[in-house]
């Protein structure tokens, strides 16, 4: 695939082993999953499992309006009230362990929480 930095990818990865049959299972479950959105980010992103280069697909404004009212503004992890413009929309059952970018997976947390959040 054009734009992909295999030179780097190699000279990064070249000593580690990895399991042939289990990254082709991997890439085409990732290729089917209709919430990855950059289909060529894949082959960076199982060797380096950074999921910027996924480019998973955000929530929708509707979504995060729906969170924000379920919430009534508040972050649950803080406890207090925001306006919707300071939160951000976050995954409940993240997307790297099998949660769906749907409204029913979305909730609305502080900018701050949902930083240190972030990455867990």
């Amino acid at each position: 695939m054009s734009g992909i930095q295999w030179g780097d990818l190699y000279n990064e990865f070249k000593d580690q082993k990895f399991d042939s049959k289990k990254l082709e299972v991997e890439i085409t479950k990732l290729m089917l999953d209709e919430d990855v959105q950059n289909k060529k980010g894949i082959y960076t992103y199982v060797l380096t499992r950074k999921e910027k280069y996924l480019n998973i697909r955000a929530f929708s404004p509707n979504q995060k309006r729906e969170a924000y009212e379920r919430q009534k503004g508040i972050c649950p992890v803080c406890k207090e009230h925001f306006e919707i413009n300071e939160m951000e929309a976050d995954h409940i059952d993240p997307w790297h362990s099998g949660g769906k970018t749907t409204a029913e997976n979305c909730q609305m947390l502080c900018r701050e929480d949902n930083r240190r959040k972030s990455g867990k």
